[in-house]
């Protein structure tokens, strides 16, 4: 792949010992998901009109200074139960407020006050 980036751009020529250093940077990206089309546009974009160094410096910059990209997500994993869905709101028989019950009846304070005696003025 990097002896091919000269097709690209004529002075992307690289030397043997040139491409042999810059190998392991390029195995990690392929390793990372990347096509060999993605990481021959990533080093040949947008480059200079002059290079002031060896084309394998610029490579070799672009290739360690450009974030990998993020790994493709994997199976989507549960990691807890979903929360048990609310009971419903029910409506008091004795009082008509709302309260969360499974099936309709009197709220906590009317059961309450139901059980206790009633205070006679």
């Amino acid at each position: 792949m990097l002896a091919s980036l000269r097709r690209v751009d004529p002075r992307l020529v690289l030397s043997e010992k040139e491409a042999a250093r810059l190998a392991p940077a390029v195995a990690q990206w392929l390793a990372a998901g990347v096509t060999p089309q993605q990481i021959t546009a990533q080093l040949t974009t947008g480059l200079p009109d002059r290079f002031l160094a060896r084309p394998a410096g610029i490579l070799a910059y672009r290739l360690r200074e450009t974030p990998l990209p993020a790994p493709p997500p994997g199976p989507y994993a549960e990691s807890s139960p979903r929360p048990a869905v609310p009971p419903p709101f029910q409506t008091c028989d004795g009082c008509e407020r709302a309260f969360r019950a499974h099936a309709p009846g009197r709220c906590r304070d009317c059961r309450q006050h139901e059980g206790s005696p009633s205070v006679a003025a």
